[in-house]
């Protein structure tokens, strides 16, 4: 939702079902729905997708840093901001 909402012309429906491995159906849903989920499971679902993203990324990916997440065709989805998640002095 946010990629869309943020960055509409990058991300049309074809990119984000690409980027995260589904169907356009699924997108639409998606962006449709109303529920959001708690922080709580929210940052669990964020923790899960960069420890994915860091050990699926082959070397060279820049996914390693813990901030990148990439879809599997390498592209980059979206990049988090200082102090969210990865290693580094600021996500203690």
């Amino acid at each position: 939702r946010f990629l869309r909402q943020e960055l509409p012309e990058e991300w049309p429906l074809e990119r984000l079902a690409q980027g995260f491995g589904v169907s356009t159906d699924v997108v639409r849903r998606v962006l449709r729905s109303r529920g959001c989920p708690s922080p709580r499971r929210r940052l669990r679902q964020d923790q899960r997708a960069l420890s994915a993203a860091a050990t699926a990324a082959p070397p060279g990916w820049g996914a390693g840093d813990g901030r990148e997440v990439r879809a599997p065709d390498g592209t980059l989805l979206y990049r988090l901001p200082r102090g969210w998640g990865g290693p580094g002095p600021s996500a203690q």
